[in-house]
């Protein structure tokens, strides 16, 4: 996960503090890891575009600072609190509303986890 806001760089060699001087090292950084893994991947690549997280925030709102996992994943937001206590199970108080997604329990990452137990709940 990328951060929003650049706060410096943990091993000291990416000195951009903002997206559009950071992009390019950033991305040469996760394909370097990558390629220590999975040898021959970069000359694999026919094209490249890098999303920032300001990107991503701009084009859904919903992204705020690029979190693509929706929030935070702290333990206030796991299980039962996931989006607020209560509500675990994609409930509102407005009936005949429910919530599914990243924001509701079990979150984001899941393969539609959220939506499989909404359409359980409902059957």
């Amino acid at each position: 996960m990328a951060p929003g806001t650049i706060a410096g760089d943990a091993k000291g060699q990416i000195t951009a503090t903002d997206w559009v001087g950071a992009a390019e090292p950033f991305a040469d950084r996760a394909l370097a890891i990558l390629e220590a893994h999975a040898p021959g991947t970069r000359a694999k690549i026919l094209g490249q575009r890098i999303v920032t997280p300001l990107e991503l925030e701009a084009d859904n709102p919903n992204l705020i600072g690029g979190d693509q996992v929706c929030g935070s994943h702290h333990l206030s937001q796991h299980f039962l609190f996931r989006p607020l206590r209560g509500h675990a199970d994609g409930s509102t108080p407005i009936q005949n509303l429910h919530l599914t997604g990243a924001a509701v329990w079990p979150g984001a990452g899941t393969g539609a986890g959220s939506g499989f137990l909404l359409a359980q709940k409902l059957a």
